[in-house]
């Protein structure tokens, strides 16, 4: 059975995300490479409490990771690298312990938040066929979360390839597929767009995100692309 816990308010969703971004948290370096502790310490120290205008080329270039940025709704972006890779699966950290489990420029799973989102399950992702056709098509998700729990909610989703579009970077512009989808369950009264902007290897460059109906919009725009 579905069930929200209707005492966690926006209020205090709000407020856990300002305690993340201003807090610093342990991070379990135990598992993390040697040298990549370092770089966490690094952008730990440059980037908390900074503005987005510090993240320059010239940082990303020097730190020997693959990175990217992330805001959560309006909160200024911060940076993320890359701490493991198992195929198409990324775990991204951010240096105040965020982890975002993504696959295929999708977030499947997070560590860190207030509400993590512990499980999504797709029926298919396929980015290429739906630029190729040019065809809208009709998927059905599955998302799990903790605290409040719940279980497999599911999800209706609409996508279409909306055309290209000439995207600015930190440092230089790609022309790029924008996929749109939306995403909504009638139950919670649950309804959002997600968008996509992939390259024509279906590289997701850019993505807008709603993962949960607890938590604001997720941006994340790649600064340095992971090595395959």
């Amino acid at each position: 059975m579905i069930y929200w816990n209707k005492q966690i308010q926006w209020k205090a969703i709000l407020l856990g995300i300002s305690v993340l971004s201003f807090n610093s948290c342990s991070i379990d370096t135990s598992r993390i490479a040697p040298g990549y502790v370092e770089a966490i310490r690094t952008i730990k120290d440059s980037f908390i409490g900074l503005e987005n205008e510090f993240i320059t080329p010239e940082l990303i270039k020097n730190i020997p990771y693959a990175s990217s940025t992330l805001s959560i709704g309006r909160g200024a972006p911060g940076l993320i690298i890359l701490e493991s890779q198992d195929g198409d699966k990324e775990t991204w950290v951010s240096a105040d312990g965020v982890y975002l489990i993504l696959e295929k420029g999708r977030i499947k799973k997070t560590v860190g938040l207030i509400n993590n989102l512990v499980s999504f399950k797709a029926v298919k992702n396929d980015f290429e066929r739906l630029v190729d056709s040019k065809e809208s098509e009709a998927l059905i998700y599955y998302y799990s979360y903790d605290e409040p729990e719940l279980i497999n909610m599911r999800v209706e989703a609409k996508r279409k390839f909306i055309g290209v579009e000439e995207v600015k970077f930190l440092g230089f512009e790609k022309k790029l597929n924008l996929i749109e989808e939306k995403i909504t369950n009638d139950y919670i009264g649950w309804k959002e767009i997600n968008k996509f902007w992939v390259d024509e290897n279906m590289f997701v460059w850019r993505s807008e995100q709603y993962i949960s109906p607890k938590l604001p919009k997720f941006i994340i725009q790649v600064t340095k692309k992971p090595a395959k």
